[in-house]
């Protein structure tokens, strides 16, 4: 939910130009989840070890993934906050665009699309300062079994009162084939 922006070339036919009033809503695909390194902050509290990235914190962002692919707009709210900011930036055809969306428009564009949504990240960078997580990663973006564009995912996460991470913050890039980066994996399978 990068993240959100990917269903507008869903909604429009996977390739062509998203309307206009569908550009403003997004989405995100599947990871694994690396070990956890021993650190503690500066605040007493555990801070993330730089090689090691979080697997609470990228289990979350995979969470959104998830249910992108399942179109199951319960649990991505289940992860992301209702007041969630949430921007990208768009490069197509060598000029770069910037909008935002809402969690409620990437709730139902995920729920009403007839194919899966399949984003995929790797090597991501997670930071975790106390109640504070951020992860970047690069991701590439399935539309069923089509490639749809590929970028950088952005989170800020806040831990809540019962441990788990939310998403308070989504932000991600947006290119288009042949100017991507795949998966080490290759197409999702």
């Amino acid at each position: 939910m990068g993240l959100v922006g990917t269903l507008l070339l869903v909604m429009a036919g996977c390739g062509g130009e998203a309307p206009a009033d569908a550009r403003n809503e997004g989405t995100v695909g599947e990871a694994e989840a690396p070990a956890v390194g021993p650190a503690t902050g500066s605040d007493g509290g555990a801070a993330q070890d730089d090689m090691a990235p979080d697997p609470d914190v990228v289990g979350t962002l995979q969470t959104v993934f998830d249910a992108l692919e399942t179109g199951d707009g319960a649990l991505l709210r289940s992860v992301v906050a209702p007041e969630v900011v949430m921007h990208f930036a768009e490069t197509r055809d060598g000029e770069t665009t910037h909008a935002s969306a809402t969690l409620e428009g990437l709730v139902e564009r995920i729920e009403s699309s007839p194919e899966p949504l399949i984003e995929r990240m790797w090597d991501p960078e997670v930071r975790v300062e106390g109640t504070l997580a951020t992860i970047w990663a690069p991701y590439d973006f399935y539309a069923g079994s089509e490639l749809s564009h590929c970028g950088i995912d952005a989170a800020t996460m806040l831990r809540q009162a019962d441990g788990s991470w939310q998403i308070v913050a989504l932000s991600w890039t947006r290119a288009q084939p042949p100017a991507c980066d795949l998966h080490p994996e290759g197409p999702p399978s």
